[in-house]
């Protein structure tokens, strides 16, 4: 009998050390119990976060509550009073990462009365909402809207209809990005972002892994996504979000592939959340590491398995939406989407050529626990790209797809910065190509981005809620329109999906005839003038 319970003892510890104890050599992982004493409350979050975070989830009707704190100080230093060097902590799943340590410190370290090996579930209690601070979340829509020549970028904007939002001036001006990769190799040097530079739109750079000055790395990685968002290099590179502003985080060590940069890069996700940043973009994936032992399976790929999935998971309720790459495995024996790939409430964003064919490397989905993955697909191959050696180029992977999509996700929420990012989230999904029938290979399909905008039925900003007058509302064969300016103007109808259900030229005020092929249901109705641009609902009977 004690031969047994001993045998038992040895394979707890073994699924221990798989999951919550060694996630590289000599590198452990250790969750904390609780939050106690560690002088922060939910209902004073400017002790912990921004302002701007904090509108941030006012805006989203979102709460601060306990993952939002801080981890407790006394933790850490009796853990340091100990010799263990802290390498990472993380606020969201509680836990520190230490290094280097031996089996033996570790246990002393589990032997605290604050540390555990099983995962932090954080209490329902404690729940604050924020008031809104009355400020801006994102800037005014330019006017008047730019006229881009997007070079070598062309293919890529237009296929998403990104375009289109930029022609209403949504650039993602005031919108912050997160960038979180590998090295963002001369970026100060680059003509692509020269104007990020001159306008002083990067927010700030942070290395979780080396010395060396980000834009001093080998790695050109970080760069090449970085451009395809936020380049302006007219007639050469314009990239989908090329107002917005940029947070650039290294997290990702190009020499190693090991868990620890899991943590690197979630500490650094929590840093954007901490800091007010709206969108981040992933291009990476963690499923192969050095050393057999730490690598994961299809299994793992549940959105709960990985520590990096289960923050990433996290990043709606905090008001942030994550575009993050698939993966490059559709060739390869492992084939699947990779971790944080498989998170809950995120965008997963395969890659597509310039006519909309999957890419053969482009990996495939499901996760585990049969949720469609990628969510959507955009061009990542032959992408354009800003080059390290000041030209241009093309590029391929899953890598190149997803910026595509987080600057174009930044440019729509300009138009509508109340919107919930688990809302935005849907509403990109449904406008795929294929949201009637998605599947594993493509998820939910190309996005519209102009589809989103138009069926997204709150008043985006530069329109004037109030100010376009119709009547009957519900009608049944006609409606009276009026708006402050008068005239001849073109009149647009668009239904739920965001297509023209019907246009007409007339002169307003004045009577539209609704016509007989128009069924029922909700449309928006849309004028625009020389001076402003009027939107408005109108139920058809």
């Amino acid at each position: 009998m004690s031969m047994k319970i001993r045998m038992i003892a040895i394979l707890l510890l073994i699924s221990l050390g798989t999951e919550a104890q060694e996630i590289a050599d000599s590198v452990y992982w250790v969750y904390f119990k609780d939050k106690a004493g560690n002088g922060y409350q939910t209902d004073l979050p400017a002790q912990f976060l921004s302002d701007r975070s904090i509108n941030r989830r006012a805006m989203q009707g979102l709460a601060v509550d306990q993952t939002d704190l801080p981890v407790t100080a006394s933790y850490i230093q009796e853990l340091r009073d100990m010799g263990v060097e802290i390498k990472y902590i993380s606020r969201w799943l509680n836990g520190v990462v230490m290094t280097p340590l031996d089996e033996l410190t570790f246990q002393e370290v589990l032997d605290k009365s604050f540390t555990d090996t099983l995962p932090w579930i954080a209490g329902t209690d404690n729940q604050f909402y924020p008031q809104k601070s009355g400020e801006p979340r994102f800037d005014q829509p330019l006017e008047p809207a730019p006229d881009f020549d997007y070079g070598v970028a062309k293919e890529q904007v237009t296929l998403v209809k990104t375009e289109q939002l930029h022609k209403l001036g949504y650039t993602g001006k005031g919108v912050w990005i997160g960038v979180l990769d590998a090295g963002f190799y001369n970026v100060d040097s680059l003509p692509s972002f020269e104007a990020l530079l001159a306008e002083e739109r990067i927010l700030g750079t942070r290395n979780y892994v080396n010395d060396i000055p980000l834009f001093r790395q080998n790695s050109t990685h970080g760069m090449y996504v970085l451009s395809i968002m936020a380049g302006e290099w007219n007639a050469n590179m314009v990239g989908t979000a090329p107002h917005a502003s940029y947070l650039l985080c290294m997290t990702e060590n190009p020499d190693q592939e090991t868990r620890i940069e899991e943590i690197a890069w979630i500490e650094a996700a929590e840093h954007a959340d901490s800091l007010g940043v709206d969108v981040i973009n992933t291009s990476l994936g963690y499923s192969d590491f050095d050393g057999e032992l730490y690598d994961y399976s299809y299994r793992d790929m549940d959105g709960l398995s990985s520590h990096i999935s289960r923050a990433a998971s996290l990043l709606a309720s905090r008001g942030m939406i994550l575009c993050n790459s698939a993966g490059n495995e559709g060739n390869d024996a492992w084939f699947y989407i990779t971790a944080p790939a498989d998170a809950r409430d995120i965008l997963t964003v395969g890659a597509v050529d310039s006519t909309g064919l999957i890419a053969n490397f482009s990996s495939r989905g499901p996760t585990f626990d049969a949720r469609i993955k990628p969510d959507v697909t955009t061009m990542g191959k032959a992408t354009g790209i800003q080059y390290k050696n000041g030209g241009l180029a093309r590029g391929n992977g899953t890598s190149f797809s997803s910026p595509v999509m987080a600057g174009s996700v930044a440019c729509l929420w300009q138009a509508f910065p109340e919107l919930p990012a688990l809302e935005m989230i849907h509403m990109i999904r449904q406008s795929g190509d294929r949201h009637m029938n998605p599947d594993a290979t493509y998820g939910f399909g190309i996005p519209n981005m102009l589809r989103s905008y138009h069926a997204i039925t709150r008043v985006p900003a530069r329109f004037s809620p109030g100010e376009m007058e119709i009547w009957p509302n519900p009608a049944r064969e006609s409606v009276m329109i009026r708006i402050p300016e008068t005239g001849r103007q073109e009149v647009s109808l668009y239904d739920l999906s965001g297509r023209i259900a019907y246009m007409i030229q007339m002169e307003l005020p004045g009577m539209m005839e609704l016509p007989g092929t128009l069924g029922s249901g909700i449309y928006i109705i849309e004028i625009r003038t020389s001076d402003y641009s009027y939107r408005s609902r109108l139920i058809k009977q």
